[in-house]
C-alpha cells in the first residue's frame, strides 16, 4: 500500500515556489514540476501570447489532464525518507484562476474536488522577489490578485499552511520540518 503524502507548493506566481522546488530536487525528493510552463511555451510558439486568456477553457483541460499524470503517478513513486511528493501547482490551481478571471463553471469544481492532496503549502506575494519570465505573464499586481482565489480554493479541501518570507533554504526546511513534525 503507498504511504506517500502529496504535498502541493502553490501560491502566488513569482512568490519562489519554483525555487523551493528545485531545492527540493536537488536534496534527493520526489517531485512534478510545473506542467502549465510546457503549455504556455508550446503556445507561444504557435504565435498564441496568452493561451490562457485567449482560451481559458483548452488551456484548463490541458493543464488538467497534465496535472492529472502527474497526481496518479505520485502513487507509484518510489518514497523519499518522508514519505512526500511534491507538486509545483496542484490541480485545484485550475479552478482558483478560472474563479479569478470569472470563468468558473460548477463541473471544473466538481471536477477538483476529485483530487486530494495530503498538504498544500501556500506562498503568498513577494514583490521583492517577483521577476517575469517567458512563461510567467503575469505583472505583480496581477500575481497579489489571484492569490486570495488560490488560497480560498484550497482551503476549502486542504490543510492549507502558509510559507513565511525567508531564504528560500529556510523555506525548504520549513517545509519538511512541518512534514515531519505534523505528518
Amino acid at each position: 500500500m503507498n504511504t506517500n503524502k502529496r504535498v502541493v507548493i502553490s501560491g502566488s506566481p513569482g512568490g519562489g515556489k519554483t525555487s523551493i522546488i528545485d531545492v527540493l530536487k536537488n536534496k534527493q525528493h520526489i517531485v512534478f514540476e510545473e506542467y502549465s510552463r510546457s503549455l504556455i511555451q508550446t503556445a507561444r510558439d504557435k504565435g498564441t501570447e496568452n493561451l490562457f486568456l485567449e482560451d481559458p477553457q483548452y488551456f484548463s483541460e490541458q493543464l488538467f489532464l497534465g496535472r492529472q499524470k502527474q497526481f496518479e503517478a505520485g502513487t507509484s513513486c518510489a518514497t523519499s525518507k518522508e514519505s512526500a511528493v511534491f507538486y509545483d501547482r496542484g490541480i485545484h490551481d485550475i479552478y482558483a484562476y478560472l474563479l479569478a478571471i470569472n470563468k468558473a463553471t460548477p463541473l471544473w469544481k466538481e471536477k477538483v474536488q476529485a483530487f486530494t492532496y495530503d498538504l498544500v503549502f501556500l506562498v503568498p506575494p513577494w514583490e521583492e522577489i517577483y521577476t517575469r519570465d517567458e512563461q510567467r505573464l503575469e505583472t505583480f499586481e496581477e500575481a497579489v490578485y489571484y492569490y486570495p482565489f488560490l488560497k480560498e480554493v484550497y482551503a476549502a479541501q486542504h490543510k492549507v499552511v502558509e510559507v513565511p518570507q525567508m531564504s528560500v533554504m529556510a523555506r525548504v526546511d520549513f517545509i519538511t520540518s512541518y512534514i515531519q513534525q505534523h505528518g
